[in-house]
């Protein structure tokens, strides 16, 4: 019965992983939410649910890599190319500055997330919190409605100040409740680019930092103790998370190309909310 019980839960926060991983409605928060509430109802999460933490952000990173597949080939390539044979560099100068625009976007996060490790997981634990930047998740969403999503500068003009206003807002979103999409996607948004160049330059400002994340936990993963009693829990929701995470990039994007951003920031308002009076 606790094994069936065990998948059910932990099947209903992949799901909620995968689906708020790519939708700006804060997957760290709706974890933090969800998990109050199945506290409440009596049922038992482990105090420090690192293995379940690194599997489900895996899942979400690989649906992800796997969407962008294709651009992701091309400029890796691009700039291994550039580096290393000197005769192609003027073919492959265009993927090869997105790379360093992408590689300074993630710095901030990566500095803030090595800095502020122990204040972030502490943050993980209060949902009063999470409402309070769930609030934050959904200005950022109305200031995208707001401002309008037909920027008139695309992907050949990103520059240095869009990789740092979008970096910066990756920083911000380490807290639980403010969306990373969300957030990275105003700060392009909020400096004229067009949404398809903006929420592409943001998930793949994700990759690296997630990346760097799993990589940072790697060791309390490898040293948990609750791998071998929840091993089936936990994969089913990494399969999930991974599942439902390619499925709500394809919704997201609709969402963004009908211009109906304002739905999620409503949303958002709705459950800050609720976490900051019932829970």
């Amino acid at each position: 019965m606790e094994l069936l019980q065990n998948i059910l839960v932990y099947a209903i926060l992949g799901a909620i992983q995968g689906l708020s991983e790519p939708i700006p409605i804060s997957s760290s928060g709706h974890l933090v939410i969800f998990k109050s509430i199945f506290t409440h109802l009596g049922w038992t999460f482990p105090s420090t649910d690192i293995t379940f933490e690194v599997l489900v952000n895996t899942g979400s990173l690989l649906a992800i890599m796997f969407y962008y597949r294709k651009d992701l080939i091309r400029l890796i390539t691009s700039f291994f190319t550039y580096i290393c044979v000197p005769k192609q560099r003027d073919n492959k100068i265009r993927d090869f500055r997105y790379c360093m625009l992408l590689i300074v976007a993630t710095i901030p996060a990566a500095i803030g997330g090595v800095l502020f490790n122990d204040y972030i997981e502490v943050a993980f634990s209060n949902v009063k919190l999470v409402g309070c930047t769930l609030l934050i998740t959904s200005c950022f969403l109305m200031l995208i409605h707001k401002k309008g999503y037909n920027g008139k500068r695309h992907k050949k003009n990103l520059n240095l100040w869009d990789a740092l206003r979008m970096g910066a807002f990756q920083l911000l979103a380490l807290l639980p409740g403010i969306s990373r999409s969300g957030a990275t996607i105003t700060g392009g948004i909020l400096g004229d680019l067009d949404q398809k160049t903006a929420r592409d330059f943001s998930f793949f400002m994700f990759m690296p930092v997630s990346f760097g994340a799993i990589i940072l936990k790697i060791g309390d993963f490898l040293s948990s103790n609750t791998l071998a009693s929840l091993w089936l829990p936990y994969l089913i929701s990494f399969i999930i998370s991974t599942v439902v995470t390619y499925i709500a990039l394809h919704i997201l994007f609709k969402i963004l190309n009908k211009g109906k951003m304002n739905y999620f920031s409503i949303y958002c308002f709705i459950m800050g909310l609720i976490s900051l009076i019932l829970l």
